[in-house]
């Protein structure tokens, strides 16, 4: 098994270094978003949010937002963000009550200007846009693409193209009674060659809250992943049944391989021996940073020996990498510590014939060896930076630990 192929670990990627550590004023540059930040404020005593974003209750910054937009409204804010943080507010407006049928797609196109503008809200937020039966479709499609890692069907639907200058857009409605009607929204896209007309239909239900959308209905065309399917609604469910194949399948294939590992974890090593698996697996798809936590796992699926997890670099207990090339191959290993004793996963491509295993130690002393066969390298990145972890912290190589 290798401990993720030039594991390098992406120790040269995006694990926490030691050395050339970045300046704090480059890991926390600040920018000016031309684009608002869309979303359902939502209050705490000290930190609140919108959309992804967080910023301080009390202060300019928490003052000015929630003095415009009250908790629970729909709001849009523009202003400059320090990582995930509104650090400065240029204005903040709530979004109007969807009153009429109209309303929810004029207020979307209202963000496509000129070349630029895109509209996005977060999985907690699409019940402002949407029906509930709508809006977990949206969700459950997005965990699909993914497990899928392509984009989802309803993550732009509302142009029709990767590149677009809208102009004209035009938005009717057809009142149908009971409390639905027809939507049209129409507009050109002077991006395309020839543009001409496009026309998208919405169905739109009255609720509590307002107007939302049920569905969207694209023109007819053929495509070879949706078919001759027209409707939002009828592309989120074959993208969730396609999500939902490719778990099943990763599951019967990291079963079989013998990952301890579980669908939707990355996996930065896994091998096997005398019956039993040896993963160290992390909080999320091994591309997907920051990751919450790192864990070891030893023992079987249905009967875990030994779990060890770590939620904060260089804490006691954390786990520590690293890795040296050789001219036939790479040497990595990582290593934590529990209850007085030292553990080391390694993966050695310079030996003949190569090795990987785990190596204990209690007071220097190695009290255990497991030497693996059968390890798990055929769903793992080929390229280390595909492979990073801010969980592991990287140190300089010591030949001593796999000794």
């Amino acid at each position: 098994m290798m401990l993720l192929r030039s594991t390098a670990f992406a120790l040269l990627a995006a694990c926490v270094c030691i050395p050339d550590r970045a300046p704090a004023a480059e890991q926390q540059a600040e920018y000016n978003s031309p684009l608002p930040t869309t979303g359902v404020v939502r209050y705490g005593m000290s930190d609140s949010s919108i959309g992804k974003l967080i910023f301080l209750s009390e202060g300019t910054v928490g003052g000015r937002i929630l003095l415009s937009c009250k908790a629970g409204v729909l709001c849009e804010v523009w202003g400059t963000v320090r990582g995930e943080q509104i650090v400065r507010v240029a204005k903040a407006i709530p979004v109007k009550p969807f009153a009429g049928p109209r309303d929810p797609i004029v207020f979307v196109y209202s963000h496509y200007k000129e070349g630029s503008g895109a509209f996005w809200l977060e999985d907690d937020d699409l019940e402002s846009l949407y029906t509930p039966r709508m809006a977990g479709l949206m969700v459950k499609s997005r965990r699909a693409s993914e497990i899928l890692e392509s984009e989802s069907a309803g993550a732009g639907p509302w142009i029709q193209s990767q590149e677009w200058i809208i102009r004209g857009v035009k938005v009717e409605a057809d009142d149908r009674g009971a409390g639905k009607a027809l939507a049209t929204a129409t507009y050109r896209n002077l991006a395309l060659p020839n543009p001409k007309p496009e026309t998208l239909a919405f169905d739109m239900v009255r609720t509590e809250g307002g107007w939302r959308i049920d569905d969207i209905q694209f023109p007819r065309q053929e495509t070879a992943r949706f078919g001759t399917s027209s409707r939002l609604s009828d592309m989120l469910r074959i993208e969730i049944a396609e999500g939902e194949k490719e778990m099943r399948d990763k599951v019967a294939k990291a079963a079989s391989t013998g990952s301890l590992c579980r669908f939707g974890e990355g996996e930065i090593f896994t091998c096997s021996a005398g019956g039993k698996q040896y993963s160290i697996c992390t909080s999320g798809q091994t591309h997907a940073l920051p990751h919450q936590w790192i864990e070891y796992r030893a023992g079987t699926p249905a009967k875990p020996e030994l779990v060890h997890r770590s939620e904060k670099v260089g804490a006691p207990g954390s786990f520590y990498g690293a890795f040296e090339p050789f001219a036939t191959g790479e040497v990595s290993y990582v290593r934590f510590t529990k209850d007085g004793y030292d553990y080391t996963a390694y993966s050695d491509e310079n030996s003949r014939p190569q090795t990987s295993g785990v190596i204990v130690r209690k007071e220097g002393r190695r009290v255990a060896n497991i030497k693996c066969s059968g390890g798990k390298d055929d769903a793992m990145p080929k390229n280390a930076f595909k492979m990073p972890s801010n969980m592991i912290l990287a140190v300089p190589y010591d030949t001593d630990q796999l000794n």
